[in-house]
């Protein structure tokens, strides 16, 4: 029976100085064959994810965000309403017809009431008109008039399609969120997992005072903020399937091209454009000529008089009004000025989005870059496992279990890091397609596998 010092004390040097070979067992070391037991199914399984995997169906990142333009039920009202505006412009024909009848109590009354004058004097009287106000009509400024509706309807459609672009947009973040802790929580996993293995063997050595509780302690540290971040994951996920190559490509934007698409073509500066051409029709639509009334018109009247034939009388002229007054004019103004105010507006938003999407590529450029370092240090280290693991097998050289597993967790470290990066490039890549209209980000993508 061997005694329990010189049995803790095997395991200490077989774990810290790194002898390959694990002692003979006995029942009195049964716990230490458990916890040699549980390090050689860690290496075994973490060995064959990274030396031996399958493609893992289940992950694979969306690294693109795609934008299609689709029309929907409120674009299609804005159609009909603006058609049904239209076509009140064009009904409008300015025609009005108008009447009055009245009756005169007593004997009838003269224009001079000191004459008894049987022509002059009427009981009764009717009277209708057909007056046309050509300012009101259809026919005065048809084109602007619907030209100016035809503008308001395509503002609304902007505002639509910007409404749906942004919703687009959050629910591919959230997508890409979703994949993130997907892959994210599958790498956790194993490196908690690993960590609690690491926790349990330096509990082991640091209770029977093998070593002290330094390390021990930054081992908890270490599982505790794993762990907190692993909580932060909403739902559960599977473990990695493989742990060959993170999921992914390194994707590269063709920059020149985009800035100059979003310059020409960016959902913001259209609808920018469409108010200052809104401003500009309204400012043409403005005139004098819209405060005047000039009306031809046609009136007959039937008198009723009580001595003599009742007659009738037909009128024709024109009436109008005249304002004396600039109102027109200095409504005009102010459009004008309106106008200028957007335009300038419209540079500074234009430097505004410019800038943004500089700063957009300058945080995709540097996701990229932190990707391609992991990536290096990934396939570093697992060529460097796949020597040592050849050392192990053919029984060269001395390792240390401790050490070995804590190369494991660096290895996953670097996975974690990787997708990160990729997570932060994606949702750069999806912030960028607000600035894009009717077409997608992807096209400006350039992967690299």
């Amino acid at each position: 029976m061997v005694d329990t010092s010189v049995r803790r004390c095997a395991l200490w040097c077989a774990m810290l100085i790194g002898a390959l070979v694990v002692p003979n067992c006995s029942k009195a070391q049964q716990r230490d064959q458990v916890l040699f037991q549980r390090f050689e199914e860690r290496f075994y399984m973490l060995d064959s994810l990274i030396f031996h995997c399958e493609p893992d169906g289940r992950m694979g990142m969306t690294s693109c965000v795609s934008q299609g333009y689709t029309t929907s039920v409120v674009d299609s009202l804005i159609d009909k309403k603006v058609e049904v505006q239209q076509r009140a412009v064009k009904a409008e024909t300015g025609l009005l017809i108008s009447g009055q009848t009245y009756y005169r109590s007593g004997e009838g009354t003269s224009v001079d009431p000191d004459e008894n004058d049987a022509l002059e004097a009427y009981n009764a009287k009717v009277q209708v008109e057909l007056r046309w106000n050509i300012i009101s009509s259809g026919i005065h400024n048809r084109k602007g008039r619907l030209n100016e509706l035809s503008i308001e309807g395509k503002l609304e459609h902007a505002y639509q399609e910007q409404e749906r672009l942004s919703l687009m947009i959050e629910r591919q973040k959230q997508s890409f969120c979703e994949e993130y802790d997907s892959l994210l929580g599958g790498i956790l996993q194993l490196r908690i997992e690993n960590l609690q293995l690491l926790n349990d063997a330096q509990t082991y050595l640091a209770s029977d005072r093998s070593i002290g509780t330094d390390e021990l302690l930054k081992v908890m540290d270490e599982q505790a903020i794993a762990e907190r971040l692993l909580t932060t994951i909403p739902k559960d996920y599977p473990i990695a399937a493989q742990l060959a190559r993170p999921q992914g490509d390194i994707i590269y934007l063709d920059t020149a091209q985009l800035k100059n698409c979003i310059r020409e073509n960016t959902l913001l500066l259209q609808m920018m454009d469409l108010k200052i051409g809104l401003l500009k029709q309204k400012e043409e639509n403005t005139s004098y000529w819209n405060a005047l009334n000039i009306s031809p018109f046609l009136r007959y009247s039937y008198y009723m008089r009580p001595e003599v034939k009742n007659p009738a009388t037909v009128d024709v002229g024109v009436a109008f009004q005249i304002p004396l007054s600039s109102q027109e004019p200095r409504k005009r103004k102010v459009l004008t000025a309106e106008r200028l105010q957007k335009n300038a507006e419209k540079e500074e938003l234009k430097e505004k989005l410019m800038t943004e999407v500089e700063a957009m590529l300058a945080e995709i450029e540097r996701a990229n870059q932190g990707m391609q370092g992991e990536l290096k240090r990934i396939e570093m280290l697992r060529g460097y496992m796949q020597q040592r693991r050849q050392h192990y097998q053919g029984h060269i050289g001395e390792y240390n279990f401790m050490s070995r597993i804590k190369e494991y967790n660096h290895y996953l470290t670097c996975w974690e890091n990787y997708y990160s990066y990729q997570y932060k490039r994606d949702c750069y890549m999806a912030d960028l397609q607000a600035f894009l209209s009717r077409q997608s980000i992807v096209d400006f993508c350039m992967i690299q596998k």
